[in-house]
């Protein structure tokens, strides 16, 4: 048994293939004689354990097994590294500004030269494969051999080829210095991505000092010198603070003798008919809207034993937020479609009052506002019945109250400047599939803060939104730039938009790149090299917003250094079209690089561009979070009020407001003020109406 295990099968052209059963014995013959086998023999053989014994899962077994064998043996490949594994180069302290971008060229300097000399053993572990399959293609393929591709470490660079990756780090080097004597320019910055940010809590402070007790066992002590040791500790939790108003009410009686009841407002602290404060619906909306945590959830962390808060309330609460900033989520929309670079992109989401419709034998619900048109009458409707109610109160019916049909819907008041339903491109009705788009865009070219973050839930895609929003772009600002994954859905397809407006479509990198890391393990050697020539891309972008971006360094790098891997990546992406069909993953992503390349290299001319569509692929990974904690929404309302909550707080994250304060001041303003001036009420504008105090540089005692 042992010199059957022992025996070579290198070459071999016959294979047996085991059953369960003798898997079973094998394992069965380690374990009784493993004690008697050398140390080594023995370590070796039980690393073959796991999928030896394995009853279901073999191929999972399998590879975990073989990972941990080539550990063992000190070959892991690259690949299990996370492809290129970028180096850890350490960052010394910082002084002052100039030294601060010296050392950040510097570091640039060194992680170019890595990524170049790691590029070339790329580059001839691929070329040393390729004349492998070219052997093997004159040879019968049962007699030869596939033997693993070598690791990257065992290839050997000559002098000449490490001189030319010193040279290629020193030209880096030298364009991010381009322009850096000017310091960098505000309007370059990349715009923030984040999604959950650091001050949305609210920050009390408190102070306490403790006395130091001297011990009773010291002999006559006495107190030569008193210090102070300043230390923080934090303390964080959820309290639910309940405020007893006394509410004073007064009758008055008027020189006619009418009496009056007058009472105290409590708009102070909040509002009319709900019991909660402004601040509490703020946090609501941040917690929901922000951190996408589902209304069950809340209303178990806030309820207590004399107040229950259930889920329908809580829904009733952030609509009440909703319908106080739809006005300003309507001014973001025309501000928006004014930009000059827009980026979007879409993914379905959830809706039960939807996927629940029958068209056959029920009316849409959304039947009120399935048209501009329709969504017109539907508030044309509001207003009457608002009218009727107030005439029957002049003619002293003191019973007419105030009925639900006088209060338009989200999906009315939006849907009035963008459909809700679109129709497809053959002209076969409407769209069915619920979808949400995020799109984004600058209001102001050159101030990062006024980038403006739109969500909208609609039967539709990106490129139906972009429509949407291009009917009321100013006829002036022709020319547009659209950035997206490069898909039918997400551009611009009416003949009336694209004769009147000239829209030149980008791709995003991040797209071209993402099959390629999926599909690794179908071809390591050409994917991994191809991933390690956009990690250069990505660390060229990363250095210039650590160097600071400029006009002149950034098309330097880009123009230069970014050229160059482009170029590279357009030929490795040919090869592999030669080598896989369109009908597999990598031929696919081989080809879309080939098609789109001067879409997906557009940025490199443009410092204003950015390479990749991230930004709003990770505003739309909250959806996937909403999906995993809430599963759904149950009403269309409920979805709009969602888009309308989220493009508000997305939109003050890139203002960089205080979110909190922010919500809080809105809410307590006049409605009808909001409706009137929704452009007063713009995070951007808000935060110049409320200018921050800079931060103290007092030190502490």
């Amino acid at each position: 048994m042992h010199s059957a295990l022992c025996k070579p099968v290198r070459g071999s052209s016959a294979r047996t293939e085991l059953s369960t059963e003798q898997r079973l014995e094998v394992a069965a013959w380690f374990e009784a004689n493993s004690a008697g086998l050398p140390e080594a023999v023995r370590v070796f053989l039980s690393l073959h354990l796991t999928y030896l014994v394995a009853e279901k899962n073999l191929s999972k077994a399998l590879d975990a097994a073989w990972r941990e064998l080539r550990r063992a043996l000190h070959i892991t490949p690259s690949s299990e590294k996370r492809r290129s594994n970028r180096p850890t180069l350490p960052l010394a302290e910082r002084t002052d500004e100039r030294q601060t971008l010296e050392k950040g060229i510097a570091r640039g300097h060194e992680l170019a030269d890595w990524h170049d000399k790691l590029k070339g053993r790329h580059t001839k572990r691929a070329k040393r494969l390729e004349k492998r399959l070219a052997k093997m293609a004159t040879k019968a393929m049962e007699s030869v051999l596939v033997e693993e591709p070598e690791p990257l470490e065992d290839i050997e660079l000559t002098e000449e080829e490490r001189a030319a990756s010193r040279a290629a780090a020193e030209r880096f080097a030298n364009n991010l210095r381009q322009g850096t004597d000017a310091g960098a320019d505000p309007a370059m910055k990349s715009v923030n991505e984040t999604l959950m940010p650091g001050g949305a809590a609210l920050l009390n402070q408190t102070h306490a000092r403790l006395p130091a007790d001297i011990p009773k066992e010291l002999d006559e002590p006495r107190v030569v010198k008193c210090l102070i040791d300043s230390r923080v500790r934090y303390d964080f939790s959820v309290t639910v603070t309940r405020i007893e108003l006394d509410v004073e009410k007064k009758i008055v009686v008027d020189k006619d003798g009418t009496r009056h009841v007058i009472a105290a407002s409590v708009s102070e602290y909040g509002p009319r008919r709900y019991g909660v404060t402004w601040g509490a619906l703020a946090t609501l909306a941040v917690l929901v809207g922000q951190f996408a945590m589902p209304f069950n959830r809340l209303s178990t962390l806030f309820s207590t034993e004399e107040k229950r808060f259930t889920a329908g309330s809580l829904s009733r609460m952030l609509q009440y937020v909703a319908q106080r900033l739809v006005w300003i989520y309507l001014e973001l929309a025309e501000q928006l479609a004014n930009a000059e670079i827009l980026a979007g992109d879409d993914t379905s989401c959830r809706v039960l009052e939807v996927t629940g419709f029958s068209p056959k034998t029920e009316k849409p619900p959304w039947a009120d506002y399935q048209t501009p048109r329709a969504a017109e009458q539907s508030l044309r409707r509001c207003e009457e019945a608002q009218k009727a109610r107030l005439r029957r109160r002049e003619e002293g019916d003191r019973a007419a109250k105030r009925t639900p049909e006088e209060t338009p819907s989200l999906g009315a008041l939006i849907g009035c400047k963008l459909p809700f339903e679109s129709p497809r491109k053959n002209g076969d009705g409407p769209k069915e599939a619920m979808h949400v788009t995020v799109v984004s865009g600058r209001t102001v070219a050159d101030e990062p803060s006024s980038l403006v973050v739109f969500y909208r839930s609609h039967l539709g895609s990106c490129g139906n939104l972009v429509e949407s929003l291009l009917r009321t772009r100013d006829p002036g600002r022709r020319k547009l730039v659209l950035q997206g994954d490069m898909s039918s859905t997400n551009l611009v397809s009416d003949p009336e938009l694209t004769k009147h407006f000239d829209i030149r479509s980008i791709g995003c990198s991040a797209h071209a790149r993402r099959p390629f890391a999926l599909h690794e393990e179908e071809d390591p050697v050409h994917s991994s090299f191809m991933l390690h020539l956009f990690l250069g891309l990505a660390i060229h972008e990363r250095q210039l917003d650590d160097v600071g971006r400029n006009h002149d360094n950034v098309l330097a790098v880009r123009r230069g250094d970014s050229r160059i891997l482009w170029n590279d990546i357009l030929e490795l992406a040919k090869k592999m079209a030669d080598q896989w069909s369109k009908a597999t993953k990598l031929g696919t992503a081989a080809r879309y690089i080939i098609k789109h390349f001067d879409a997906l290299t557009a940025y490199l001319d443009d410092p204003r561009l950015e390479p990749s569509n991230n930004l709003r692929e990770r505003m739309l990974r909250m959806e996937k979070l909403i999906e995993g904690s809430a599963m759904f929404r149950r009403s269309l309302e409920g979805r709009f009020a969602l888009d309308i909550v989220r493009t508000v707080l997305q939109t003050a994250v890139a203002a960089d407001v205080p979110i909190h304060e922010y919500l809080v001041s809105v809410l307590r303003a006049s409605d009808e003020e909001i409706k009137a001036h929704p452009a007063r009420f713009t995070p951007r504008a808000w935060a110049a109406a409320h200018p921050r105090p800079p931060p103290s540089t007092t030190p502490a005692t």
